[in-house]
């Protein structure tokens, strides 16, 4: 039980998997800017396959110091992640599962991970956001930093706030919010979307929140969202979720707002 953490944002440590596509280098490099500007320690993290990894090693392959090197090479690529305080793992087993325990280990406060992957990601990303009890920031494929010649997250913002005054997740997603817009050097912005939701069906609500949060040539924003990790309930229908993930361009950060974890 890590009942006595306490999540932090901006963020203390960072998870960010990663499968070897270009689309998990984006998610990568977003990470590792984040780390940068909050001077967090970067966890990068590939999850073989369990039959793969079994099968190399009956034949006596040593699969992981082969994909060890990969993954250094690969971060090595991801600037400015090998820049970054950063520790590398390699782990065999279910994405979601050894994804969640590598947070809970070094206790981390967010894990990145990227909209687009397929093989890995495709399904892990819902699963992910679903079952996470640690804060969760989603990085579309095209994702692209706001200053590229800068190793932080300058420049980007503001951070837009989805918020409901009756449900209890808006109030630490908008104090989250605010705290890690105080690092960024960037605002707030509060939306109220929720009392149409009904109304208006998942599909509508899903695009204005892409609307509110949409980037232009001098707004760069990230999408908060909030989600409570102690109900199987808590966050935002998952079909809004993979509505804005389909069509946003944007970070969307789910903030978990009680990150406790059975080990």
């Amino acid at each position: 039980m890590r009942a006595d953490f306490t999540p932090m944002m901006p963020p203390r440590a960072i998870v960010a998997p990663v499968s070897f596509t270009e689309s998990s280098r984006v998610a990568l490099v977003l990470a590792a800017r984040l780390a940068r500007h909050c001077g967090a320690e970067l966890h990068v993290l590939h999850v073989e396959d369990p039959l793969l990894d079994a099968a190399a090693r009956h034949e006596g392959i040593d699969l992981a110091a082969e994909t060890f090197a990969e993954l250094r090479r690969f971060v090595a690529g991801a600037w400015p992640a090998a820049d970054c305080l950063t520790e590398t793992h390699v782990r065999a087993g279910t994405a979601v599962e050894v994804i969640l325990d590598v947070a809970h280990r070094h206790r981390a406060d967010l894990v990145v991970v990227s909209s687009a992957e397929r093989r890995v990601f495709g399904s892990t990303t819902e699963r992910l956001l679903r079952r996470a009890d640690v804060s969760v920031l989603v990085a579309p494929a095209e994702w692209t930093p706001p200053h590229p010649d800068a190793p932080d997250l300058s420049d980007l913002g503001p951070l837009v706030v989805v918020v409901d005054p009756s449900d209890s997740r808006s109030v630490p997603a908008t104090k989250a919010a605010g705290e890690l817009a105080a690092v960024l050097g960037t605002s707030v912005e509060i939306v109220d979307l929720v009392p149409d939701r009904d109304a208006s069906g998942t599909g509508a609500v899903a695009h204005r929140l892409v609307e509110a949060a949409g980037a232009t040539a001098n707004r760069t924003p990230m999408l908060v969202l909030g989600k409570t990790a102690s109900s199987s309930k808590g966050g935002w229908p998952g079909a809004i979720v993979n509505r804005v993930l389909s069509g946003g361009t944007v970070p969307i950060l789910m903030y978990v707002a009680d990150q406790i974890a059975q080990m």
